[in-house]
């Protein structure tokens, strides 16, 4: 699906860039020059246009969900300006054998009384295939030229699989047992395997708490506790006290990883790390539609900024913050510190988590922008609640967030709190609307 999508953005640019090269070419050869003598010059302008604005287009369309590096846009300019000048003689060439294809043509347009002579056919039909085969030239190889990536899953040595680290899995379950396996199977088939699974049962009602033990049969890795129902935080926390990892991470029991989360987040960790956080792929289930989110790169703090000023702006621009499951924390910070959800919060509890975590968690924020937490919306367990329906829940978070942030805020810490407010509100009343 999203590959189709993607084909469909790159054919839809090709169509515009046709268009586009075809009245580029044509004001310039019959209005501004009118020389057959400058068709060459015509080109060149048409071809130096038509990235410019095939650089505007991808930025809006294909390129919304990664920002390239000065060093990618450089490649990219350069890519379309010397396929351009590569295919162009090629056409022109090919196009010397259809030579009575062109005199039909040429024939229609005398007949119908357009303005159109035999050269300018020609050109005409060259811009055309070219301008499409750099489309599907640029289909093939942008992820790699632009942003230094492909798709592929990079191969992992067998000595780096099972690390001295060792990771905890905490995945809080209720009444999931429609993706519970997808979930598990995601977590099992992690490529780096020194971890341990922590399935909280939290009083299902349906055969999640089944299909948690079936597994525990299977892998030795994986530990099963069963609770009454006391909510996510509260399973949360139970994991938390459980868990022996020099790492841990958190997984929706609806949701799924890819192979390397666990691998590519525990990368990130320096000396100097604090957390370690990923991208998003958005799955809407009903729409089937797939958005990979936050992939523009993590700007680091400034010298002279507060921790703090820093954690309200990156919670004011985007969501990467929020959530606790697109993260790999350091378990000694979170219990020398005592740091849990609180059971008492059915809103935004997790993003109070983070923030607790933060505050006492040295070091930096490292990022990668790969989409390596799969978000699936639309289960059962995922929908909007009605808590986000509920201002009181908001306002609530806002005044955790003052709190967090102390009695003597500086003025930018002050704005960007504001700021913030203005996002929730936004927030609250998007959710009004989708819970109609």
């Amino acid at each position: 699906m999203a590959n189709k999508k993607r084909a469909g953005k790159y054919i839809i640019i090709g169509i515009i860039l046709t268009v586009f090269n075809f009245i580029v070419y044509t004001f310039l050869a019959r209005v501004v020059f009118n020389n057959n003598e400058l068709l060459w010059f015509d080109t060149i302008i048409s071809y130096i246009l038509a990235t410019f604005l095939a650089y505007i287009l991808h930025s809006k369309i294909t390129w919304k969900e990664r920002v390239p590096s000065k060093i990618g846009v450089i490649k990219f300019f350069i890519w379309n300006i010397v396929t351009a000048l590569i295919i162009s003689p090629l056409f022109t060439w090919l196009f010397s054998l259809l030579t009575p294809l062109y005199e039909l043509i040429y024939n229609i347009f005398t007949a119908i009384h357009l303005p159109f002579d035999y050269d300018f056919v020609v050109s005409t039909g060259v811009f055309g295939l070219t301008t499409c085969v750099t489309m599907i030239l640029n289909y093939l190889f942008y992820d790699k030229l632009v942003f230094g990536t492909t798709i592929s899953t990079p191969t992992i040595s067998n000595k780096l699989l099972s690390g001295s680290k060792k990771i905890s899995i905490i995945v809080p379950i209720y009444n999931s047992g429609k993706y519970l396996k997808s979930c598990l199977n995601s977590i099992i088939s992690q490529t780096y395997q020194n971890i341990e699974i922590f399935l909280i049962d939290d009083g299902s009602s349906d055969n999640s708490g089944k299909i948690a033990d079936d597994y525990a049969k299977k892998d030795k890795r994986i530990k099963v506790i069963h609770q009454k129902n006391a909510g996510q935080s509260n399973a949360r926390n139970a994991g938390i006290k459980k868990a022996t990892g020099d790492y841990i991470s958190f997984v929706d029991s609806d949701d799924r990883i890819t192979p390397n989360f666990i691998y590519d987040l525990l990368k990130l960790y320096s000396s100097n790390t604090s957390i370690a956080v990923c991208g998003h792929q958005y799955n809407r289930l009903k729409e089937k539609t797939t958005k990979n989110l936050y992939q523009h790169p993590l700007r680091p703090r400034h010298k002279n900024e507060t921790i703090k000023a820093y954690i309200l702006q990156l919670l004011a621009k985007d969501g990467r913050m929020y959530s606790c499951n697109n993260k790999l924390f350091n378990a000694t910070t979170i219990k020398k510190y005592s740091i849990k959800f609180d059971e008492k919060l059915n809103f935004a509890e997790d993003t109070k988590f983070v923030l607790d975590y933060l505050q006492h968690a040295k070091g930096e924020i490292a990022y990668t922008p790969a989409p390596l937490y799969i978000y699936n919306f639309g289960t059962e367990t995922s929908t909007i609640k009605k808590t986000a329906t509920v201002w009181q829940n908001w306002q609530t978070s806002y005044q955790n967030l003052k709190n967090w942030l102390g009695k003597t805020p500086s003025l930018k810490e002050k704005f960007w709190l504001h700021i913030i407010h203005l996002r929730w509100r936004i927030s609250y009343i998007r959710s009004k609307h989708r819970a109609k």
